[in-house]
């Protein structure tokens, strides 16, 4: 069952973050006005993957978890909260997600840890249980 919420965790996850490029691209468009010329293009995927970054970071440094964790009541347990380890964290899933298949199977064989979460010495923890046992 936890592997499940997890899973329907990252669902929902993509929700949000689908939902975050429509409005960045919406403002950007504005600015911009089109996105022919391959600069502008770069830019704008830049753009959209630095505020999926900025909204993982702050939901990562205020509570550990972002909106679709608290929904699903999952928690990332992290050692060092300052901005710049979660920004390396940050960097380092977005290169382990390539492999996304090998890395979403990780987390069975890892014990609640992904690839990336070996690199960055954190793990995921179920709120409900951990809240049962205090």
């Amino acid at each position: 069952m936890f592997y499940l919420r997890i899973f329907i965790s990252l669902i929902y996850e993509l929700i949000i973050l689908i939902a975050i490029a429509f409005v960045i691209s919406f403002v950007y468009l504005i600015c911009f006005n089109d996105i022919d010329f391959y600069a502008k293009r770069t830019l704008h995927q830049f753009l959209i993957w630095m505020s999926w970054g900025g909204y993982f970071i702050l939901s990562w440094r205020r509570l550990g978890q972002t909106t679709s964790m608290r929904a699903w009541k999952l928690k990332l347990v992290l050692r060092d909260r300052s901005y710049n380890s979660l920004a390396i964290r940050y960097l380092k899933i977005s290169f382990f997600w390539i492999f996304f298949p090998i890395n979403f199977l990780a987390i069975f064989y890892l014990k609640n840890k992904f690839l990336h979460d070996i690199k960055t010495e954190t793990f995921i923890t179920d709120v409900q249980t951990s809240s049962l046992r205090k």
